[in-house]
């Protein structure tokens, strides 16, 4: 009874200062005819002979007296948003009335009423007969919502213990709250104790105390924030399980099973930290600043990265520059395109190998050579004497053997020809003229001068 007795009291007290209510009145001089509309605020009813759609279209009567009646209680059964306060005025007009300060808008297709838009200035307040049901459908939803702006001017509170509030949370005070879900906003400072256990519970200090975070989609755990035995909080993935508030131990052969690990990130790639033992982490781990490093470690796929003072065992492909390698060994590795300053000795124990490219496209007349990556190219597809006008891959310093293995046709070198497209690709030889072979089976030796920008021929045997 006090809770009510307050809501009479606010209503009974309710003044408006300096408002206005808006006023249409619709006086319906003629029948409408089928499809003449009606426009209010910016939603159409439609007059329709036959009336399909009960919620936007009204049923145009004999006279326009029963099309007056049938327009009434159209809008009594689907009220205009607002709400609109309607009122039957005499047998051909109806009224509509806004809340305080309400926008009313109207127009009209067909010429089948005339309208009449007064602005009432609201400065006293008006009685609520109780119980609210003894008012039409439409002035409850006013009064009611004039309650709602009555109360939120209210400085006083209602007690966290009233009756009326029972499925409302309160700002202050203690309170017991079950079988409640808060979605989509923010709590701060917000202290819950001897919480449930179910999979839609987010946060739990009993059986499995944490913080944990569902996959919306899905009732099940998937992260866990949870203070080990020390006190520590600790990230863990319960996905497949909310494990009990133990501390995690380095041994612990469930890390690699998603159930205890310190930090998992997916259950998927098994990716998994934890911070004591042999500081294990395996997955793809990503860092945007600088990553130290101490103690032993163990790293794979490692690229363009600096290494200091470390062992690098078995590596297939290392990326990066390696800035000083002392008294260290690099075995069946590749390595591509190095620049390699000051000496180097082989031992006696060592050996320099370069490959060889069997060159089977070069066969007779003019050809270019096109040794690719190797050192040493052997002639293979020669079916007639060949003449070679240049070389391609010229680069300062390199060196290129050339071997004609048929033993019936020549391999002749001819000087500054101009029948290679490319004046770098040009060969000089010592005599400044055409170099012929004879015989077959000819082997030379070619050498890049980057000053020129030609091949020097260094020998030639037949």
């Amino acid at each position: 009874m006090k809770f009510i007795f307050i809501f009479v009291f606010l209503l009974l007290s309710l003044t408006v200062d300096a408002a206005t209510r808006k006023v249409l009145q619709i006086d319906i001089s003629a029948n409408p005819s089928n499809n003449n509309t009606l426009i209010i605020n910016g939603v159409t009813r439609t007059w329709k002979s036959s009336v399909a759609n009960p919620a936007s279209e009204i049923a145009i009567g004999a006279s326009a007296a029963i099309s007056k009646a049938n327009l009434f209680s159209q809008i009594a059964g689907n009220p205009y948003t607002g709400p609109l306060i309607l009122q039957s005025v005499d047998v051909d007009s109806v009224k509509l009335t806004t809340q305080v300060d309400g926008v009313l808008t109207y127009s009209q297709i067909g010429s089948w009423a005339t309208f009449t838009l007064t602005t009432l200035t609201v400065t006293s307040a008006y009685n609520v007969r109780m119980p609210i049901t003894v008012e039409p459908s439409a002035t409850r939803t006013i009064i009611a919502n004039d309650l709602v702006s009555a109360i939120s001017l209210a400085t006083g509170t209602f007690g966290t213990t009233d009756a009326a509030f029972g499925n409302f949370a309160s700002l202050t005070g203690a309170q017991t709250i079950t079988a409640k879900n808060l979605q989509s906003s923010n709590i701060d400072s917000l202290t819950i104790r001897n919480g449930s256990t179910d999979n839609n519970t987010s946060i739990e200090t009993s059986a499995y105390q944490g913080i944990h975070f569902n996959n919306y989609n899905n009732s099940a755990r998937k992260f866990t924030i949870r203070p080990n035995n020390n006190g520590y909080p600790s990230l863990f993935d319960t996905a497949s399980s909310a494990t009990s508030n133990a501390n995690v131990s380095a041994t612990d052969s469930t890390l690699s099973a998603n159930s205890e690990a310190l930090l998992n990130v997916n259950s998927a790639d098994n990716r998994y930290l934890r911070l004591t033992a042999a500081n294990t982490v395996t997955g793809t781990i990503s860092t945007s600043a600088t990553f130290a490093s101490t103690g032993s470690a163990t790293f794979s796929n490692l690229n363009n990265s600096t290494i200091n003072s470390s062992t690098i065992a078995n590596a297939t492909s290392i990326g990066g520059t390696i800035g000083s390698l002392t008294s260290g060994t690099i075995t069946s590795s590749t390595i591509t395109n190095p620049t390699l300053t000051g000496a180097i000795t082989i031992s006696n124990a060592g050996h320099l190998i370069t490959s060889r490219l069997d060159d089977t496209t070069v066969t007779s007349g003019n050809a270019v050579v096109n040794p690719y990556n190797t050192s040493f190219v052997k002639l293979n597809g020669v079916s007639g004497d060949v003449n070679i006008v240049g070389i391609q891959g010229g680069v300062d310093g390199r060196v290129l053997r050339v071997y004609n293995s048929n033993a019936s046709y020549n391999v002749n070198v001819y000087h500054q020809s101009n029948i290679s497209s490319t004046a770098s690709n040009r060969i000089i030889t010592s005599s400044e003229g055409n170099v012929s072979g004879s015989g077959g089976t000819q082997m030379m030796t070619f050498i890049y001068d980057g000053g020129s920008t030609r091949w020097l021929l260094m020998s030639f045997e037949n």
